[in-house]
């Protein structure tokens, strides 16, 4: 599994169960082994669930255009949340992959995002709602 925090590989180590062992001890092996495959399964789950949750935040333009890439699907079988946040980065602020003006694009949807705070404050301005209450 990877750990999406520091993109570290976070693997338990599998108990090795002796050839030569007591029935306690086969006991304990067998515990140790259900509760490793249970989290292994949470741990899985959890990054599916993650993935699901950063595509159903997209919009549908974005999220087809995320779909039609040719990384998509490695990304989506090794549920690689990191790499899908990067490909809607890239896609949201440049408009494609490519990273031709992506300091211009990237300067421009700032711009407009300021542009959509500013606009909204002259219209709470001219209808004479106090914002600062």
């Amino acid at each position: 599994m990877n750990c999406l925090l520091n993109e570290k590989v976070v693997k338990s180590e599998v108990p090795e169960l002796a050839k030569t062992q007591t029935a306690h001890e086969k006991r304990v092996w067998e515990y140790r082994i259900g509760e490793l495959m249970k989290t292994e399964q949470v741990l899985e789950g959890d990054l599916y669930n993650l993935f699901a949750v950063l595509m159903s935040l997209c919009d549908s333009d974005i999220k087809n255009k995320v779909e039609s890439m040719t990384e998509f699907p490695v990304l989506k079988k090794k549920l690689d949340s990191m790499g899908l946040l990067s490909m809607i980065k890239k896609l949201v602020y440049m408009g494609n992959m490519n990273d031709l003006n992506a300091r211009h694009k990237k300067a421009m949807a700032h711009m407009n995002l300021m542009n959509l705070y500013q606009e909204k404050f002259k219209i709470y301005k001219t209808s004479g709602i106090n914002m600062l209450h």
